[in-house]
């Protein structure tokens, strides 16, 4: 049978991969809408680990299209499959348990959830394992090892089996029900302190390795959401901030699977709103040590402290080896990976953009940074990113660094106590290095001065900030601002001039400090 999982599993992927091609070769608008729809079909058909990219694919609010043709394409179970499932499981037909069961499920990427009644008029949602998933799901393994290391996989050193060996635990969780009973359990217990976060209890007796009942909990979806008043969007903003960071930093046990359709609101009294959380598949553990020195490096960013990346990196297992040849950049980095934490005003994860300003801090070499990072670091940038897409999607901004203080002060004592241990003996680079301001000093030709004062980060965008008057005078001096601006980033932001003029009308200084 493993065999014969893997052959189809096999020409589902190449399948798959012809849907990919069809996208890249694509060369009019057209041709791209209907590839992507054919490549969201292509993923949902296959169920399982390509469902699975599918939903992260589709995650945006322009996805919409493309989400519905994903969730359609998901091959559901008859209610005669259904029925049969239950049956074996519990060894006796379900109507010795339910009182109603709808024939209608919801279709996922490992299984399926009905609504239905207890005889006790309780109600609630079944999931039932899609049969031979756990089989699909080892066949897509299997020919993932066998992949060639070819591109940023071979020429930056990613340690694939690492990866994979990642992957595999997770899913091996997910495809057991009875584990994902016991940690839905461990989740709603510690988010007790939170009552705007409701995690639905599950049916300890009913449940099975395949089949997993829980009390019904309904709420709004992330299209609703999207669609209500700028109040309503920010309130349901800042509980999802709110949960994330209570699970990321004062619990380390997060929900790891944060496409939306795992997430819905519900109103809660006259402004507030609650967050509904499901399916506790997929849940990362955190040890405190490395929860504590991630708070360390922000709280170290904010506070501009002469402390070594490189020694908390090493701490939290990145191959500080690898780390040596963008030394000088990494404060930077640092930077712009926690901005959302180190800004005191709103910030929206639109702006974020980590990739592209990776790629103008250090160019390729960002592959260099990421196949540094420990492999089990990507679930939590899979975090990051489905929470950023979240908001974005409510297109909000936010203070995530109020959020953080409020969420988790009372832990801000152990993260600066924290014991790093000493990697670099000398020539530190520390979070002190990088310049805290872009100052623009501007005296014009009647004696009137302007000082104006921005985040350091600016630096990155002066066009936008420097009047336009200036502009034209920089352009008529034939001053190359793009490649300030390129000195500025690759420089890491630490204190310089950046440029200064002087014309008929003003003399211009702009400087980091």
């Amino acid at each position: 049978m493993k065999f014969i999982s893997l052959i189809k599993r096999g020409a589902n992927l190449v399948k798959l991969g012809r849907a990919v091609r069809e996208l890249r070769r694509a060369s009019s608008e057209e041709k791209k809408h209907w590839a992507r729809n054919y490549l969201a079909e292509s993923l949902g058909a296959s169920r399982g680990i390509p469902a699975k990219v599918g939903q992260f694919m589709t995650m945006d609010s322009a996805d919409a299209e493309q989400r519905e043709v994903l969730n359609q394409s998901i091959p559901a179970l008859s209610l005669e499959e259904v029925e049969e499932a239950l049956a074996e499981a519990w060894g006796a037909p379900y109507t010795h348990f339910l009182s109603s069961l709808d024939p209608k499920g919801i279709s996922a990427s490992l299984g399926q959830v009905h609504f239905a009644k207890l005889k006790d008029g309780r109600e609630v949602a079944v999931k039932i394992q899609y049969p031979e998933i756990s089989k699909s799901v080892e066949a897509e393994m299997n020919i993932m090892g066998w992949l060639p290391r070819v591109g940023p996989v071979a020429k930056w050193g990613f340690r694939m089996e690492d990866y994979r060996d990642v992957f595999w635990e997770n899913l091996n969780e997910e495809l057991d029900y009875l584990k994902e009973a016991e940690q839905q359990e461990t989740y709603k217990k510690l988010l007790n302190p939170m009552k705007e976060v409701i995690v639905a209890e599950t049916i300890g007796e009913l449940c099975r390795p395949g089949i997993l009942l829980q009390h019904r909990e309904d709420g709004f979806s992330m299209d609703k959401a999207e669609t209500m008043v700028l109040d309503q969007k920010r309130a349901m903003g800042r509980v999802l901030l709110k949960h994330y960071f209570h699970m990321i930093f004062n619990c380390g046990y997060v929900h790891a699977d944060p496409h939306p359709g795992n997430f819905a609101f519900r109103k809660t009294g006259r402004d507030g709103f609650a967050l509904i959380v499901y399916d506790f598949g997929s849940v990362l553990k955190i040890p405190e040590e490395v929860r504590l020195i991630l708070l360390r490096m922000i709280l170290a960013l904010r506070r501009h402290e002469k402390l070594s990346p490189i020694d908390c990196l090493g701490a939290i297992g990145f191959d500080v080896d690898k780390l040596v040849d963008i030394k000088p950049a990494l404060p930077a980095l640092l930077s712009v990976l926690f901005e959302p934490f180190l800004q005191e005003a709103p910030f929206s994860a639109k702006d974020w953009e980590l990739s592209e300003r990776f790629d103008r801090i250090v160019g390729d070499l960002k592959w260099w940074f990421r196949s540094a990072a420990p492999p089990n670091l990507i679930y939590l940038m899979r975090i990051l990113h489905g929470l950023s897409s979240m908001l974005n999607r409510l297109d909000v901004s936010l203070s995530w660094s109020f959020v953080l203080d409020q969420t988790c002060s009372d832990i801000f004592p152990d993260a600066l106590q924290v014991t790093i241990p000493q990697i670099e003996k000398d020539g530190v680079v520390g979070f002190d290095g990088m310049a805290r301001y872009l100052k623009i000093n501007v005296v014009k030709s009647n004696g009137n001065k302007v000082r104006l004062t921005m985040p350091a980060r600016v630096a990155d965008e002066l066009e936008e900030v420097i009047e336009p008057a200036v502009l034209e005078s920089i352009r008529r001096q034939k001053i190359d601002l793009e490649k300030i601006q390129t000195r500025v980033v690759k420089s890491g932001f630490v204190p310089q001039e950046v440029f200064s003029l002087v014309d008929e009308e003003r003399e211009v200084k702009v400087w980091l400090e």
